[in-house]
């Protein structure tokens, strides 16, 4: 950094723009702030909810079927997952949740996923927004069952 050969950038060239906000201009990227990450730990929690092998099992027992994924050795044993195979995951995953997930847990999941999902329109308006936020406060209403479990 003594050279200047790092690619620091001293300044940037919006400073001189006082009614600018730089986090304004950022787009939201679908893959790595929503599959990689809030869906990363939306796993998590449902393997520590209901232990990562009976996760694995259930996903293992679903019959493969047309437009999805078979996880035929689970999902824990996956090392480098991809945002294809996360997107497989969520199409299957509430459905390995019932009968071993609190009710509350499985609303707070879908209501994740219908964030997602609504998230990836093309465009939005008052309307999707609205729907974006309903499934936001859904969550937030549902989720104090991962805090009681201790996750």
């Amino acid at each position: 950094m003594e050279k200047d050969v790092s690619g620091c950038i001293h300044k940037p060239f919006w400073e001189g723009f006082p009614f600018t906000d730089i986090h304004q201009s950022l787009t939201p990227d679908v893959l790595h702030q929503l599959y990689q990450g809030v869906f990363k730990h939306l796993v998590t929690w449902c393997q520590n909810a209901m232990g990562a092998p009976e996760l694995d099992e259930r996903l293992q027992r679903l019959p493969p079927t047309y437009g999805t994924r078979h996880f035929k050795n689970g999902i824990s044993a996956l090392s480098q997952i991809s945002g294809s195979e996360r997107k497989d995951m969520a199409r299957v995953l509430l459905a390995c949740l019932v009968g071993k997930v609190p009710q509350s847990g499985i609303i707070a999941c879908r209501a994740l996923l219908d964030f997602i999902y609504q998230a990836q329109n093309p465009t939005h308006d008052d309307t999707t927004l609205g729907y974006m936020r309903d499934a936001l406060n859904t969550f937030h209403t549902h989720r104090q069952i991962f805090i009681t479990l201790g996750i």
